[in-house]
């Protein structure tokens, strides 16, 4: 019992390193018996207190010809996020498996950096006598093209500048300029700042929630809106789906505000809540924009889960339903609809 107990304040750190060791080297067996090459995904991700990090998916066959699939590293990365930066990152990651001639295929999204990185991993296996064609071994992630897809439908050809004038007001923390942003496309952006104005006060929040519970009853498990933003465009989706759940509520809840031109927060500055009033028309628009994303939004959970590889057998049909969905709503009655789709 005594040695189950950590006796100091390293021990549980020192338990962890070992059984991270031991678990290594486990893998790095399985690598080594494995039927096929190894092949990677890895992405950029930034944590919210503002820290870079690479996560590393290895992919291979086992020696019983099954799938497997894990994380193999989630390394911090220090300094810009360059092609280079990237590819000595992903060596270091790879090295302690002993994985180096066996690598295979990396799945990436269209991130110029990670053209540069394939490059510069070129480079080093080079030095070691393997053989490795960058451009060859470079595979475009479906999922990624799915989300380029949806955000020109959604926000048009300035989908990049849109996304970095957000993110830039937001990290500035200058909100009505972020809102005023949202405000200007369409009936999403103005569901997005009614959303903002209510959780940006703990109480209005809780008063919107009584609300909830008054039109829809006590034990109604949905009683919180979802905010969009622009990291995963599935929040554009989710959105307003909730929102239509909780339409009536939202509705009785905002009416009175209007009413009475009470566009003040409660430190005296102005709200522009006026100016994102959601009309009928508004409401149409968020259901017919709803309805044409929601194969995408389908495919997309389909092809994240675990019971799925990738395979073309995975990828075709999601290519064929989600093409004839766009011709289909090109034939729409709304013009900007139709253009939306056209971008798509």
């Amino acid at each position: 019992m005594p040695r189950a107990l950590p006796s100091s304040a390293n021990t549980i750190k020192t338990w962890i390193l070992e059984q991270f060791h031991r678990s290594q080297q486990s893998l790095a067996r399985c690598f080594r018996q494995s039927r096929s090459k190894v092949h990677f995904t890895f992405d950029m991700w930034t944590s919210p207190n503002y820290r870079s990090f690479l996560g590393v998916v290895a992919h291979w066959m086992d020696r019983d010809y099954k799938l497997q699939s894990t994380v193999i590293g989630m390394w911090r990365i220090s300094g810009r996020h360059t092609g280079e930066n990237l590819a000595a990152c992903f060596l270091d990651v790879v090295e302690p498996y002993s994985i180096i001639d066996k690598i295979g295929y990396f799945i990436l999204d269209n991130a110029s950096n990670n053209d540069t990185a394939l490059h510069h991993i070129a480079q080093h296996l080079k030095g070691l006598d393997i053989t490795f064609d960058p451009i060859q071994r470079r595979l475009h992630c479906f999922g990624y093209l799915i989300n380029l897809v949806v955000k020109s439908f959604l926000w048009g050809s300035d989908a990049e500048v849109f996304e970095a004038q957000i993110s830039t007001y937001h990290d500035l923390l200058q909100e009505t300029a972020e809102l005023e942003v949202w405000g200007r496309k369409g009936p999403l952006g103005k569901l997005h700042n009614v959303i903002s104005w209510i959780s940006r006060s703990p109480q209005r929040g809780e008063r919107f929630q009584a609300e909830v519970r008054k039109s829809l009853g006590p034990n109604t498990k949905a009683v919180s809106l979802i905010r969009s933003n622009t990291t995963r465009w599935g929040s554009d989706y989710d959105s307003p789906l909730r929102a239509f759940e909780l339409r009536d509520p939202l509705e009785e809840f905002i009416s009175p505000v209007l009413r009475r031109n009470d566009y003040q927060e409660n430190d005296g500055s102005p709200t522009s809540l006026h100016l994102d009033e959601l009309t009928r028309a508004d409401w149409n628009i968020l259901r017919e924009i709803m309805h044409i994303l929601q194969p995408f939004r389908k495919w997309q959970l389909i092809l994240q889960s675990k019971m799925h590889f990738g395979q073309h057998h995975d990828i075709f049909p999601a290519m064929d339903e989600l093409l004839y969905k766009l011709e289909e709503s090109r034939e729409h009655d709304l013009p900007h609809i139709r253009t939306s789709v056209d971008l798509a």
